[in-house]
């Protein structure tokens, strides 16, 4: 079985990469006699990392699409929870020609325990009513991995994204995932000093490359 790498929302949305957008500029356009000064727009297809200022964070977003070429081969296997499923939902620009990351297959997985609720509808804040679900959750082991992501504030409310961060890492341990790939280059500091333990690797997309090609390296030296 090919190793799970759970996704976090950073991966998809930076893997959005071909938008077809419409440019405006203005024209003269000869109108019989006249001359109208107009305004037309042109389609063009604009990459939104093309924006990124930080070198670090493009050259490992730029490596999306190797990374989704080897769950498209069968190497790895993408997965992800309703969870993190709904906060794909309110990203904007993810209309990518692409398709999402890139064609590879993102299955939904089971979280530490079954529960449901309402996720949205006339009158309720989904964003809140996610937040007040998961700061609700008790449980040792989602308490750790919380201390570990900074979203524990002692006896204030836990932080909104470390909570979500948290709660994603948790139910990658749970799905058993060999590895959370993120872009999230804070969550990857904060985790490395926290010293989690866990069966779960949170890796940046080169560090993930790495460790596949050093994986089918050792298989291919043991044929």
């Amino acid at each position: 079985m090919p190793p799970l790498v759970f996704v976090d929302t950073n991966i998809l949305k930076l893997a959005a990469t071909e938008l077809q957008r419409y440019v405006p500029r203005r024209e003269s356009l000869q109108w019989g006699p006249m001359t109208i000064d107009a305004v037309v727009h042109d389609a063009v297809v604009v990459n939104p990392n093309d924006n990124i200022s930080n070198p670090k964070l493009k050259a490992e977003a730029d490596l999306l699409p190797e990374v989704a070429n080897y769950g498209r081969q069968g190497a790895i296997e993408f997965t992800q929870t309703a969870e993190a499923r709904y906060e794909e939902w309110g990203l904007p620009n993810m209309d990518s020609q692409t398709g999402r990351f890139y064609g590879a297959a993102v299955r939904l997985v089971e979280a530490p325990f079954k529960y449901a609720r309402v996720m949205g509808g006339s009158g309720i804040d989904g964003g809140a009513e996610q937040y007040r679900f998961l700061a609700s959750i008790g449980g040792t082991r989602f308490l750790t991995i919380q201390r570990a992501t900074g979203a524990y504030q002692g006896a204030q409310p836990p932080n909104r994204n470390q909570l979500i961060d948290a709660f994603h890492i948790w139910c990658a341990e749970s799905a058993a995932c060999t590895y959370f790939l993120t872009l999230d280059f804070k969550l990857i500091r904060t985790i490395a000093r926290s010293k989690l333990c866990s069966s779960v690797a949170v890796v940046l997309p080169s560090e993930l490359i790495a460790s596949i090609n050093q994986g089918e390296k050792a298989r291919d030296s043991e044929l």
